[in-house]
């Protein structure tokens, strides 16, 4: 194997956080009634590129996105279904559904964001289980 690709492929395997395709987390978040986070993006944006190599890892990492079910969108690839499941005229743009009696509603937080905001984002619009367990954590 070239070492370059080897250099990429062990970059690659550092960055990673668990996002799952649209389609798997969508339907694993619909039977589950867990939330659904998306981070909606572009491989040209560097603010997008913070967030999905940088921030989303680290909450990963510090299990802040354990019970959520994480997708991510590409603005260039993907603008249909972007703008389909919301309106978005600025990236990057995290959107949070989250299951509420019977229903679902769906919480935005634009822009480049470090770790502890994402992570309040999080903790105000999750469901009380997901905020709970998260409230947990950080008290041990």
């Amino acid at each position: 194997m070239n070492p370059h690709a080897l250099v990429i492929a062990l970059q690659m395997c550092l960055v990673s956080w668990n996002s799952q395709g649209y389609d798997t987390a969508y339907h694993q978040s619909l039977e589950s009634g867990k939330p659904l986070l998306v981070l909606v993006g572009a491989d040209w944006c560097g603010a997008c590129q913070v967030m999905k190599k940088r921030v989303m890892p680290q909450l990963d990492k510090e299990g802040a996105l354990r019970d959520i079910h994480c997708t991510e969108l590409n603005l260039s690839k993907d603008e249909e279904l972007a703008n389909r499941i919301s309106k978005v005229n600025t990236i990057p743009c995290l959107i949070l559904f989250t299951k509420s009696d019977d229903k679902w509603q769906k919480s935005e937080l634009i822009g480049m964001h470090n770790q502890k905001t994402v992570k309040a984002f999080l903790e105000k619009h999750a469901t009380p289980t997901v905020a709970n367990k998260a409230g947990e954590k950080r008290r041990r």
